[in-house]
């Protein structure tokens, strides 16, 4: 019988399609490990379709955020949708977006201040993300003269690991891998494990997208991956034949 190893992904379930679907084309087994959940708040979407026809540009920070939000907006030839990381930019496309943009040079705040459109005019612009987002865009932009506006349509609810998922897979010694996006996944992971699986957690190796994920893991002294998407990393696995 063929077996195929498994991967753990630390995903909410908004934004675990593409990667899920991922696994299985790469011969993985995926494991979804829900750390949080994402709350829409209807009322502010609910608001998005005549704040949208205001905006020059439309800044989106995740996957999920299209998700929770894309159906709301009124679709313009004339708004700019910068996605922040290709995985974002994909999911714009699906929905039906035709003027997206992303950074080819990372997937972060840092890497959409780069992008020449926001030398090129000074405008309106909408940030869509959670509550409590980073500010660095709404900081940096202001600063340059756009007129920024934040539309917050969803906040984090922490949930309890379900470790169930992995019984099966360790008792078969299938479990190879983690998969990380955020610092709040790494934290999840290590303060909800139990003590009887921190000795199989240490020896995972674990996936990542960006350095600041990849810091978060350093002390737990892991073996860690920097790939700039899960199908990427799953390539260089097989590869190598890592695990």
């Amino acid at each position: 019988m063929i077996t195929h190893p498994s991967i753990v992904l630390m995903r909410p379930r908004q934004a675990a399609a593409a990667d899920i679907e991922s696994c299985i084309r790469a011969g993985w087994q995926p494991l979804l490990m829900e750390y949080q959940q994402l709350l829409p708040f209807d009322d502010i979407l609910q608001q998005l379709a005549e704040r949208s026809l205001k905006q020059d540009v439309i800044v989106w920070v995740s996957p999920s955020a299209v998700h929770i939000a894309a159906k709301y907006l009124v679709q313009s030839d004339n708004v700019m949708h910068v996605a922040v990381g290709a995985a974002t930019a994909k999911v714009l496309v699906a929905y039906g977006f035709k003027q997206v943009v992303y950074p080819l040079d990372g997937n972060d705040s840092e890497a959409v201040l780069r992008l020449a459109i926001w030398h090129q005019k000074n405008g309106r612009m909408m940030l869509i993300r959670g509550v409590g987002g980073r500010e660095l865009l709404v900081d940096k932009l202001g600063q340059q003269g756009w007129q920024v506006e934040l539309a917050e349509v969803y906040e984090r609810q922490p949930q309890l690991l379900n470790w169930s998922v992995l019984r099966q897979p360790l008792k078969e010694k299938r479990l190879k891998a983690v998969y990380m996006t955020t610092s709040a996944a790494v934290n999840a992971w290590f303060s909800q494990m139990p003590p009887d699986l921190y000795a199989i957690g240490k020896s995972l190796l674990y996936l990542v997208h960006h350095p600041r994920v990849e810091a978060a893991l350093s002390s737990y002294d892991v073996a860690t991956m920097l790939v700039s998407d899960l199908k990427r990393g799953l390539e260089i696995l097989h590869s190598d034949s890592t695990v």
